[in-house]
């Protein structure tokens, strides 16, 4: 039993659950192939507060809940994805208020003693009849395990998102348990509270006392983060406390430590969001200081955080401490906040990159200075931009996130960029499928032209020993190779062990290819590499002056080595391209981390002997061959002296 006040980001069974409350998730039918009703019940009924989106067109569920709240007696909360039930006049409001009566027929309730949430596609009625159908299973289903419920109420999302604490209230003999729940990914721009989020307690609180402590933690938490901008219809955070555990939030003392659990429970919940912002690759983390007050200190934050130039230079990875100020800047502009360059320091993950109170060329040196050190951190899955306003004492922390290519995609037509696996997972969708028209023929146009550069070129891939896998990293693989002779490469692979070779045999002939198991003999290799059949050695042992010998006498161009690390590593990070010369002297003073010594022995093999080239790949990484070869800058280590003509 923790009583660290830790927060846990993530749930698994076993996990302590907040006393009387229990979960189910369900498929209604709204959503094709995916679970999309949940339900939340609390024995006995629970205090609940709730903030909701000030969006004027917001829906119906918002509206009823928020003259329902605050109570002190709330049984269940039902909530469905994949329609918003917004902007759906008068008829919403009755098909919302027929799902809380139906439920509330099963539970044997008042129908305001149920609340609703609703999210997905505005616009559209709400199939209220299949929500009804599904009642009985719903609530048959309830269980104390929250995975369910969780999975249910996502709709672009990738993961769920769970955080949980226990708290040591002072004075108290029990310990109190929070589980917060919540979905989003998109249309996240808050203006009270963003997406859904639900918080479950056992502790005992008053039911104006937790409105008053929600809205207050919403403030720094669920309206400090932003996605794109854009202010939903249907946001809304409900808290429920049904006093099981016996604990009573009464005192100054059990106050602020319950506060700091629940503001706890809800920043991460809210990073949580930022994090799996539609389409990003990382969490943008803005930090404000020296402002007037924190208003000001939060609409700074807000507005570099939610700026399109500043998210896509987080999505390169440079540092362009331009597009932050401008949006500092932008603002002053629209709130009057008292800033001047002269007043105005920027940092990027720790690193002064502009710094006004600076005194004339001392400035410019700060601004131009771009450690690697830097570009590596501004690469990490979190990144962290630092404003002083020099204007006051006061603070705040925003998240967001970056923008990447495939926020447009997945926005042009979401049913598309969301993939559902066999067992109802979800996965953003990466085909060729999910893109338009013109962007697919673009792309088919463009791969065309660069893969016709490789016809005819002599591929040897190396799966080294230590990067044994599991079966799907192999299947993968042997994608990829089945790709290259589409393309007209001549690939040579070298597995350690025979299950692989055979999967690789297999799925080459399945694609309409000639596959053949050799031995270490040139001369047979290159006659059928001619042939056009890939060619498959097994190598059980490590031996990189045997593969680089082999690779020199059949005339490989490209050898591939696929290994446990994305590349070659120094003091700064992966490095991405190296000359043999570069490579041998960095060998020589001992640059490279040698975690993987039979990959820094080939390495310098291949660099001395005249490989044309040398890649080192992560085995573990899906499609890494073909994300190496037909791709301009790659995803690994290239060591080569000269270009592909």
């Amino acid at each position: 039993m923790t009583t660290d006040a830790t927060v846990h980001r993530s749930f698994t069974a076993g996990d302590p659950l907040p006393r009387g409350f229990s979960f189910s998730g369900v498929r209604c039918g709204i959503k094709p192939g995916r679970s999309d009703l949940g339900l939340v019940l609390s024995s006995p009924p629970a205090v609940a507060a709730g903030v909701f989106t000030k969006n004027p067109m917001r829906a119906a569920c918002c509206n009823r809940n928020a003259e329902l709240l605050p109570t002190g007696s709330i049984s269940a909360v039902v909530v469905n994805s994949g329609n918003a039930n917004a902007m759906t006049g008068e008829l919403g409001a009755l098909n919302n208020a027929a799902v809380a009566q139906e439920l509330a027929k099963l539970l044997g309730c008042p129908a305001n003693k149920v609340l609703t949430a609703s999210t997905g596609v505005i616009g559209t009625p709400l199939p209220v009849e299949l929500i009804v159908e599904a009642g009985d299973t719903l609530v048959a289903a309830a269980q104390a395990e929250p995975t369910a419920f969780a999975e249910a109420i996502l709709t672009t999302d990738t993961v769920t998102k769970f955080a949980w604490i226990e708290l040591a209230l002072p004075g108290a003999a029990n310990v109190v348990r929070l589980l917060g729940v919540a979905k989003g990914s998109g249309m996240i721009h808050p203006n009270m509270a963003t997406t859904l989020g639900f918080v479950c307690t056992d502790a005992a609180v008053p039911p104006a006392l937790l409105q008053s402590l929600l809205a207050r933690a919403i403030q720094t938490t669920f309206n400090a983060i932003s996605v794109d901008g854009d202010t939903s219809t249907n946001d809304m955070v409900l808290v429920l406390a049904n006093g099981s555990s016996g604990v009573h939030v009464e005192d100054d003392a059990t106050v602020a430590a319950f506060a700091a659990g629940l503001t706890s429970v809800l920043r991460e919940l809210a990073k949580q969001v930022a994090r799996d912002g539609e389409g990003a690759t990382r969490l943008l983390e803005v930090e404000v200081t020296g402002a007037p007050d924190e208003a000001t200190a939060a609409l700074v934050a807000r507005t570099v955080a939610k700026s399109s130039l500043v998210k896509c230079s987080v999505f390169a990875g440079q540092p362009q401490w331009g597009r932050v100020a401008m949006a500092v800047g932008q603002a002053a502009i629209e709130h009057g906040v008292p800033v001047t360059p002269a007043q105005l320091r920027i940092a990027a993950q720790g690193h002064v990159l502009f710094d006004g109170p600076a005194e004339g060329a001392a400035a410019g040196r700060s601004a131009s200075h771009k450690p690697p050190e830097l570009k590596r951190q501004l690469r990490q899955s979190e990144v962290c931009w630092s404003i002083d306003l020099g204007c006051g004492d006061a603070s705040f922390t925003a998240w967001g996130c970056d923008l990447s290519y495939d926020y447009v995609r997945i926005n042009a037509d979401d049913a598309k960029g969301i993939a559902v696996g066999p067992g109802g997972q979800l996965s953003r969708n990466l085909t060729l499928s999910a893109y338009s028209p013109r962007l697919k023929q673009q792309l088919l146009v463009e791969g065309l032209a660069y893969v016709r550069r490789f016809t005819g070129l002599r591929l040897m891939v190396y799966l080294q020993p230590a990067a044994r896998g599991r079966g799907e990293n192999t299947d993968g693989l042997a994608q990829d190779l089945a790709l290259c002779l589409d393309a007209g490469l001549k690939p040579l692979v070298i597995v350690p062990d025979a299950d692989a070779a055979a999967r690789i045999e297999a799925h080459a002939r399945t694609s309409g290819h000639f596959a053949a198991m050799v031995a270490p003999d040139p001369l047979s290799i290159s006659t059928l590499l001619d042939r056009g059949h890939l060619c498959i050695l097994v190598r059980e042992a490590s031996a990189p002056d045997a593969i680089v010998e082999l690779a020199l006498k059949t005339g490989i161009q490209k050898l591939v080595a696929l290994g446990t690390e994305p590349g070659l590593r120094d003091a700064h990070g992966f490095v991405q391209r190296l000359s043999p010369e570069t490579l041998l002297a960095g060998l020589e003073r001992g640059r490279f981390d040698e975690s993987d010594p039979d990959l820094l022995v080939l390495a310098r093999h291949a660099a001395t002997r005249g490989v044309p080239a040398l890649h080192i790949l992560d085995a573990r990484m899906p499609h890494a061959v073909v994300g190496e070869l037909f791709t301009d800058q790659g995803v690994g280590t290239l060591v080569t002296r000269q270009a592909l003509a």
